[in-house]
């Protein structure tokens, strides 16, 4: 039960106190609190076995959906195309609650549905439509990203989202009004990239805070743009894929796996130094890096 000293007096917003002194000091008066930039961040919850099982969860459904995707290409089994619609949007759903891992899946719907329509085997024309169907049908799991990164709190992070996302959108549309394949790579899907980057952040480091500092900035930006301009080089301006262009000694279907872990290591030594910098610095304080408890 309160007492009347633990009520605000009459005319009062109760948590604030007025002095009961005409003039007295501001800094006399009882405040509410004001939250640091990290205090809303849960301290308890999923511990590293969470995010190793995850990571095994994860690995476990690509590994199904490429085995699935060979059985069919080896059965001569294929997919019509209002399924395979079907198939990605709905992949695209989980992004909103499961960014990374729901991105990462939607990206291998996206390479899976080549196979299940068969469309290596199509005329060139049928080819050209299927890019341009394809391109317009990225923009979902790209849109369903944006729409999760809203809750995030690295506004310099979420300003760059915005105008990559930006930039993509434009070159899907010139793409699809000039089919110029070209178009794809000046404006690159580097978007993709930055919100894979930030998403495993916010999962590893347990907090929104990435881009603290200008040069961090550059360098996200940078290493997040190299891979994706090599990827968009070879499959619009060379139309090869990078294992296509030079045979590794390794079995054939290791090869898309080697490329891209080759692309993307740079990437992922750049996340992992940034979750385990010993100390980041926003505004005029110091926090640790990696924060107990996650998302």
């Amino acid at each position: 039960m309160s007492t009347p000293s633990d009520e605000a007096p009459a005319g009062t917003t109760p948590g604030l106190i007025s002095s009961p002194h005409p003039g007295a000091h501001p800094a006399s008066v009882p405040q509410r609190r004001r939250f640091g930039p990290l205090d809303w961040v849960p301290r308890e919850g999923a511990n590293d076995l969470g995010l190793i099982g995850r990571a095994l969860l994860l690995a476990a459904l690509i590994l199904a959906g490429d085995r699935i995707t060979v059985l069919m290409g080896h059965q001569g089994w294929t997919l019509d195309r209002g399924a395979v619609v079907f198939l990605r949007l709905l992949s695209a759903l989980p992004v909103l609650r499961f960014p990374f891992e729901g991105l990462v899946v939607a990206l291998e719907v996206d390479k899976w549905d080549w196979f299940w329509l068969a469309a290596g085997q199509e005329p060139t024309k049928a080819q050209l439509a299927y890019q341009e169907w394809d391109k317009f049908l990225d923009l979902f799991p790209l849109t369903m990203a944006l729409v999760a990164t809203w809750r995030w709190r690295d506004l310099t992070m979420k300003r760059l989202l915005i105008a990559t996302f930006a930039l993509r959108v434009v070159g899907v549309t010139l793409f699809l009004l000039t089919p110029q394949r070209w178009l794809l790579i000046v404006f690159p899907n580097v978007f993709e990239n930055l919100i894979l980057v930030y998403a495993a952040f916010r999962l590893i480091a347990g907090h929104d805070v990435l881009l603290t500092s200008r040069r961090v900035t550059i360098v996200v930006g940078v290493i997040a743009l190299m891979p994706k301009m090599v990827e968009e080089y070879f499959l619009h301006f060379l139309e090869r894929r990078p294992w296509d262009w030079v045979n590794l000694p390794i079995p054939d279907g290791m090869e898309p796996r080697v490329w891209v872990i080759a692309m993307y290591f740079p990437l992922l030594v750049t996340v992992l130094y940034l979750v385990w910098r010993p100390r980041i610095r926003i505004g005029n304080r110091v926090w640790p890096a990696r924060v107990q408890g996650r998302r």
